[in-house]
């Protein structure tokens, strides 16, 4: 069971947890708030801009580093 893939789902997206390279919460130009996650597989990032989501956007970002920060 060790070799299989982890995901982590994120609204409807379920993401590659090997494949995220950083992620973390940002602010727009019109000063809106939005989760950014960037893989290695995409030139793009994924946003999840919080009026958007269902979700808290600190929760996730919590969610996120208990995952990858190493303490």
């Amino acid at each position: 069971m060790n070799d299989f893939q982890k995901f982590i789902q994120i609204g409807d997206d379920r993401l590659n947890a090997e494949e995220i390279t950083s992620y973390g919460i940002a602010v727009d130009e019109d000063d809106d708030r939005y989760l950014y996650i960037n893989t290695k597989t995409d030139d793009d990032f994924w946003q999840y801009y919080e009026d958007d989501v269902d979700f808290d956007l600190e929760d996730k970002l919590d969610e996120l580093d208990k995952m990858f920060l190493l303490r």
